[in-house]
Formats: structure tokens, C-alpha cells, sequence
């Protein structure tokens, strides 16, 4: 008999997968996994950071709305590194983040970012002052927000990354730190002297 490694049976599949460990030998389903365990197949198995449209479409309730938009911030090399980020992003119920929780990995492909320490910024209903304090972007970025969020409430952070054109590292510092769920204009910002 073929030698198993110490891993839960979920975990291994992980790691082969990814590559990592090797695969184990044919046999067949009902001898390689509990019979308490649900069954996740190694194409489950997605790198949220890699994902093509395809992959995420394989989760139960990934909407075409859902993919657009996690592509669009792949495309601009934004990067998650929990579902929390998804869940939030997307909007997700619980119920939903726990079904996709055991296909999803979550790799991040350079150096990680630091966690968010406060609420959610309302990017479309917070005050310059604020936006100034909690994004720390330079006055030109703040009044290009503010002059985009007037034209229209941004909708998502693939949305405010193309009308603002911001770099994926800029990107990745919002992820967590702010919200869009106020979809109106706010104040705007005193004349410059």
C-alpha cells in the first residue's frame, strides 16, 4: 500500500494541486476520501489571484457580473488575500462564502499588504477632510475622486480604478478600507488658493 502523507484528506488534495506534493495513486473515491467529507475535485482548486473566467464561474452563484468585475482588478493587478476581501467586495452572503471557501486559494504573487485597522471609508458620500485623512492621496487624486464621484457614484473598486487610473498597489491599500454603498455625490472640495 502506497504511502499517505499526515495531512487531513483536503488539505493534501490542496497540495497536490498545487503542485506541491505528489499525487496519489488511481484508486478509487470512496477509499481516498471520509465519507463524512464532501468531495473536492483538484479543478475546484482555484488561485482567486490567477482565476480565469472559467474557474470562477464553477462556483455556485458566481455571477457574469461577479467575473467581469474580478477580472477587470486582476487585469490591474489588484490581489486578495482572504475571502473576507471577496466577501466584501462581491457582497457575498455567508452562506455563499462558505460554499466557495474550500475551492478557493489564496496566493499572493509579490510582497503582502498590511490589513486594514479602521471601518470602511463611503468613498461616494465621505468628506474631503475625511478622504484626505484616510487615504492619505495626494490633494490632485482627492479632487479627481471627488470631480469622478459627482459625474457618477463609483460602483465597485474596478470601477475607481479605471476612472481614476490608479496603480494596483494603490488599489490593494483600499481593499477592506473602503465601501460604495451610498451611490451619491458628496460634498466637494473648497477652492484651492
Amino acid at each position: 500500500m502506497a504511502r499517505r502523507h499526515w495531512l487531513d484528506p483536503l488539505a493534501r488534495k490542496v497540495l497536490q494541486a498545487m503542485g506541491d506534493l505528489p499525487r496519489d495513486p488511481e484508486r478509487s473515491t470512496a477509499d481516498s476520501w471520509p465519507a463524512d467529507m464532501p468531495e473536492v475535485s483538484p479543478s475546484w482548486c482555484i488561485d482567486v489571484n490567477r482565476a480565469t473566467a472559467e474557474q470562477w464561474r464553477q462556483l455556485p452563484g458566481c455571477s457574469d457580473v461577479m467575473v467581469d468585475q474580478l477580472l477587470r482588478l486582476q487585469q490591474g493587478g489588484v490581489q486578495f488575500s482572504q475571502i473576507e476581501d471577496l466577501s466584501q467586495l462581491l457582497d457575498l452572503p455567508e452562506t455563499l462564502c462558505e460554499q466557495w471557501r474550500p475551492h478557493l486559494i489564496f496566493r499572493w504573487h509579490g510582497d503582502a499588504p498590511q490589513l486594514p485597522e479602521q471601518a470602511p471609508v463611503d468613498l461616494n458620500a465621505a468628506s474631503p477632510t475625511l478622504l484626505a485623512q484616510s487615504l492619505q492621496w495626494p490633494v490632485e487624486r482627492i479632487e479627481r475622486l471627488i470631480a469622478e464621484r459627482r459625474r457618477e457614484p463609483f460602483q465597485h473598486l474596478a470601477d475607481l480604478q479605471e476612472r481614476l487610473c490608479l496603480p494596483p498597489a494603490a488599489v490593494e491599500t483600499l481593499i477592506g478600507r473602503v465601501r460604495f454603498g451610498a451611490r451619491r455625490a458628496g460634498p466637494s472640495l473648497p477652492p484651492r488658493g
